[in-house]
């Protein structure tokens, strides 16, 4: 018995477009097993396009649906993105003195030892000045200069560096919208105005024009406002307020000054007195915001705050206001409807996880697809699985706040004096008093951030252990200095072989 033979996808952008683009090509090309996919959405509802930045993962996701890595540069306004530089969350200074960077390629092996354990033994011996995120990897020497993680001949989806992608999110939207329908998924418009809800889930959704349409699996990608899984099945939600106090954003793109002006190959993530600030370059634009706790600061002032940002650049669009709900569904996988994007959980956009948590639960759904529909075994898992990433990603975005060295506001102190710091982040943080962190250290279920990415964090807030520690106590200085001074090799290498940003989006539209 074949558990699906049709699918309702109810809301559009990111989170709509890429389940009907992911599930048609994956379900919908057998033609001896044909699984109709539909799409409807509202007309005057339009994309949240706050998910500008990206992680590595969505390279794989966009390779598996068939689409040309080219048009995400002709089609999404799309640069890439080597990683993330924090400015300002170690005491709050702008100066190069209060800056790290959180790039994507991981510590490696050199002599038997990952560069964490060589840099800290230089580093606690005094030998090394350097931070180890300009030691111990290659891909932030790409920050300074602008450049581009992919050589100008690479091929699609690859480089000789983990990358991602910073784009444009309704554009993006509007392109997996081409590539869904050309295959096949039916698409139309219309205001959901009742959901008839049954023993086995959704039985029904009824739009304002009267149509009353059925499926047997049900997609709610209506965002925050969840109308199937939290309005329909009430599925109690999960909150994180009181660990992630931000729950409010403000996003603006701007103009570039200059249409040849170089272009930053990293988020730029700055703290500011309520929460913090994004800057992210696109090909045509920067893309701007605030996000900040609604507890601390209010519209107005948030919004004053990302204006004197933008000093004399000149605005795009208005200013959008974005409440943000902090947590996710008890369960995003509910009888015979499944949550994704808003409508299953956000975690603030620290780290760029927004469109990875879309492309998890489509893959993680495909894993657990029941034998038969009455199956709850593998909808008990996916569930499970999702509910611990969820938690992993809250504790990873909180580490940034609470072991920063800022007192300076109330929002910084309430961060650090006062938030409770869930056990499972606690535990981790206790044990690398006593050790560098290792994959090991980390029992999820499922992880997006290893050691190496929670290593960049604590080393760029100065938040490691004092004492000598592990291996580092007992390896020869020189041996360390050899692989580092190897990793500066490299480096200088990476510099000169790499184009510039704007360099390779050129050529890529040119394709």
């Amino acid at each position: 018995m074949v558990p699906y033979r049709s699918i309702l996808i109810v809301g559009g952008g990111t989170a709509g477009w890429m389940a009907a683009a992911y599930l048609q090509r994956v379900l919908g090309s057998n033609p001896e097993l044909p699984v109709q996919i539909r799409l409807v959405e509202a007309p005057e509802i339009g994309s949240i396009g706050v998910g500008e930045a990206t992680v590595p993962t969505l390279q794989a996701t966009l390779q598996a649906m068939g689409i040309p890595e080219s048009a995400l540069f002709t089609q999404a306004d799309a640069t890439l993105k080597n990683g993330i530089r924090f400015v300002g969350w170690k005491h709050g200074g702008s100066a190069a003195s209060d800056r790290y960077d959180h790039p994507f390629d991981p510590p490696v092996t050199l002599a038997g030892h990952s560069t964490m354990v060589h840099w800290m033994n230089l580093h606690q011996r005094g030998l090394s000045t350097k931070a180890f995120d300009e030691a111990g990897g290659v891909q932030t020497a790409l920050y300074e200069k602008n450049l581009s993680p992919k050589f100008l001949n690479s091929p699609d989806y690859q480089a000789p560096i983990t990358y991602a992608y910073h784009l444009d999110a309704i554009k993006l939207a509007t392109l997996l919208r081409t590539v869904a329908t050309s295959r096949g998924v039916q698409h139309s418009q219309g205001e959901v105005t009742e959901v008839e809800v049954g023993e086995a889930g959704i039985q029904a959704v009824r739009l304002k024009d009267g149509q009353r349409l059925t499926a047997d699996l049900y997609i709610d990608c209506t965002g925050f406002a969840s109308l199937l899984i939290g309005k329909a099945l009430d599925v109690p939600w999960v909150s994180y307020a009181d660990s992630l106090l931000c729950d409010r954003a403000v996003a603006c793109p701007i103009a570039h000054p200059d249409a040849q002006q170089p272009l930053r190959s990293y988020t730029t993530a700055t703290a500011r007195g309520a929460g913090w600030t994004w800057e992210i370059d696109l090909q045509t634009r920067t893309g701007t915001g605030y996000v900040y706790s609604s507890a601390h600061c209010s519209d107005d002032e948030a919004l004053a705050t990302l204006r004197q940002l933008h000093g004399s650049a000149v605005p795009m669009a208005e200013p959008r206001l974005l409440k943000m709900r902090i947590g996710h569904r008890a369960r995003m996988w509910e009888k015979n409807c499944l949550a994704l994007g808003l409508a299953g959980g956000f975690i603030e956009p620290l780290e760029s996880t927004g469109i990875y948590l879309i492309e998890r639960a489509l893959q993680s759904f495909l894993d657990y697809l029941p034998a038969t529909p009455s199956a709850t075994q593998g909808r008990s898992k996916f569930n499970a699985l999702m509910g611990d990433l969820y938690d992993e990603l809250r504790d990873f975005i909180l580490l940034h706040y609470i072991i920063s060295g800022r007192r300076d506001t109330p929002f910084w102190r309430d961060y650090t004096e006062e938030v409770a710091v869930p056990p499972s982040l606690q535990e981790l943080l206790d044990l690398w008093n006593e050790k560098l962190p290792h994959n090991t250290d980390i029992q999820r279920k499922q992880s997006l951030f290893a050691s190496g990415n929670y290593f960049y964090i604590l080393a760029g807030l100065n938040r490691l252990p004092s004492q000598g520690i592990g291996p580092a106590r007992y390896l020869p200085p020189a041996v360390s200095q050899e692989a580092l001074a190897h990793i500066a090799k490299i480096r200088a290498a990476a510099v000169q072989q790499s184009p510039t940003m704007r360099e390779y989006t050129q050529k890529m539209r040119a394709l």
